[in-house]
């Protein structure tokens, strides 16, 4: 019951506040959504790293932290100072060299045992959650910004809300579709894909001059980032159950630790990115 009640005070409170600070605080190109995104980006890495270090050798978190965020603050300085893109290519770039050049400094040690997990520990880190929450931060570069990333939020928060209602009400009889996330029914992803296409297809209706060339679109973005969604979610699962860890953390009540409740976002931001300029060339 507990849990319940912190459920749907995240869905009736914390969602809000999220999507308010996109649409009514746009100012200085949304610098109050980029440290909510750097913030989230540094905790997300907190939590990430020990899940890693359960299975692989991982540097310091003073070094994990400097690699991971290398991507993040480059989309921040991108998005909010107006440096050029190709600032977030280097930021890529020189990401991937460090990596390597610390494992070629720890090679004159002789010791090369860990050379790989070390490699593959770092790498991870910088892929998630620093490049796929990029996505975030160059959205907001896009005219009418406040509205997309709002209909972002609220498609992958639909997703997730409703999956879990109709999981509670209607998915007692059919779960463990999903090994790694056996509390997972059929009707809860039903019910998540109702979820996500809703607010696409409100959208379309009221933001037609933002969201037009057709209700297919609005379908077809809603279903796509619902499926990002869902595997992004599936996905943290594997890497806990693969540490043996029931959550990322604790900081959030009734949902567990940063990466719990961001890794929907996480995956779907790319996607929904991608068919953002595909299918409306924003």
């Amino acid at each position: 019951m507990i849990k319940t009640i912190q459920r749907l005070a995240l869905f009736f409170i914390g969602i809000p506040l999220i999507v308010a600070s996109i649409f009514f605080l746009p100012q200085h190109n949304y610098l109050v959504f980029h440290i909510e995104i750097l913030a989230f980006s540094a905790l997300a890495i907190l939590e990430m790293r020990p899940i890693v270090a359960k299975k692989l050798t991982v540097h310091s978190l003073p070094l994990t932290l400097l690699i991971g965020m290398l991507i993040p603050l480059a989309a921040f300085l991108y998005a909010v100072f107006g440096v050029r893109f190709r600032f977030i290519t280097y930021a890529i770039a020189i990401s991937c060299v460090v990596v390597l050049a610390i494992e070629f400094i720890f090679s004159f040690s002789g010791k090369f045992e860990k050379s790989i997990e070390r490699i593959a520990s770092s790498f991870v880190l910088v892929v998630y959650p620093g490049y796929f929450i990029m996505y975030l931060s160059i959205m907001t570069v896009w005219r009418d910004a406040g509205a997309i990333l709002s209909l972002f939020f609220l498609t992958v928060f639909g997703c997730d809300s409703l999956a879990w209602f109709f999981g509670v009400l209607f998915g007692k009889n059919n779960r463990g579709l999903v090994p790694a996330s056996p509390n997972k029914s059929v009707v809860g992803f039903i019910g998540g894909y109702i979820g996500a296409i809703i607010p696409g297809v409100l959208a379309h209706y009221f933001f037609g001059d933002i969201f037009g060339g057709g209700l297919w679109k609005m379908i077809a973005l809603g279903t796509l980032t619902a499926t990002a969604a869902i595997i992004g979610d599936i996905i943290e699962s594997v890497l806990k159950r693969s540490a043996d860890m029931k959550d990322s953390g604790s900081i959030i009540p009734g949902r567990g630790g940063v990466l719990d409740s961001i890794d929907s976002i996480l995956l779907a931001a790319p996607v929904f990115y991608i068919l953002c300029d595909f299918l409306f060339a924003f």
